[in-house]
């Protein structure tokens, strides 16, 4: 059976996706859009209202298109005195998060270099009208690691844990979103085992560093 054609609404958002990827939001005009749909102008601002809500959309359609964060209700019971329950909930996010970001998975996602490349525009310095969206998808995620550092480092402070989970974040995420880079210096190598086992090893290196490594100083 041949692949079913995406609704006028995907179709508008997956045109916008790759303008916005190749133009940059302000070299992007809703005409463009709508001639890369090969669809009506009018559909675009009856659907969106305008570029801004569209650009909005291109990223809830990403983010809504890609694997689902661990329920973030998991930490909102977690006893600060057992930190066997933390591991265990920080595991379980660091596999779903690997999941996601695994190369192969990453690639198997339709128009990916185009999300790549427009998720790179906004690395850096996100628009102020995305943050809330940012907040909504990935927030409860970054909830769950800060929780999960706060139960097994207690002594950390706020800027401290933040530091640990955005490097837990960062690096779990590298693994998709620098699959290229990672090729030119790590070489073409395959997989050296299944998604679990390679997450296993990242569960395992993130661990080593959260109960064994020296004391950090408390800023101020």
């Amino acid at each position: 059976m041949e692949p079913k054609a995406p609704d006028t609404r995907t179709s508008l958002l997956q045109a916008a996706l790759v303008c916005f990827a190749d133009h940059g939001f302000d070299g992007t005009s809703m005409r463009m859009i709508a001639e890369r749909a090969g669809r009506p102008l009018s559909l675009l601002s009856h659907y969106f209202r305008n570029k801004e809500g569209l650009y909005l959309e291109v990223f809830k359609h990403i983010f809504e298109t890609s694997a689902q964060p661990l329920n973030p209700a998991l930490a909102s019971g977690l006893d600060p005195r057992d930190p066997q329950a933390a591991i265990r909930l920080l595991r379980e996010q660091i596999h779903f998060m690997y999941q996601q970001a695994a190369p192969d998975a990453v690639l198997a996602r339709p128009f990916q270099d185009h999300r790549a490349r427009l998720w790179v525009r906004e690395f850096r310095s996100p628009r102020p009208s995305l943050r809330p969206i940012i907040q909504q998808y990935l927030g409860p995620a970054a909830d769950l690691i800060r929780t999960c550092i706060q139960v097994l480092r207690p002594e950390l402070g706020a800027a401290q844990v933040a530091f640990l989970g955005a490097t837990i974040m960062g690096q779990v995420a590298g693994h998709g979103t620098m699959s290229g880079l990672n090729k030119v210096l790590w070489g073409e190598l395959p997989p050296f085992g299944s998604h679990f086992q390679e997450a296993e090893l990242l569960v395992d290196f993130c661990l080593h560093g959260l109960r064994a490594g020296p004391p950090v100083p408390r800023e101020g």
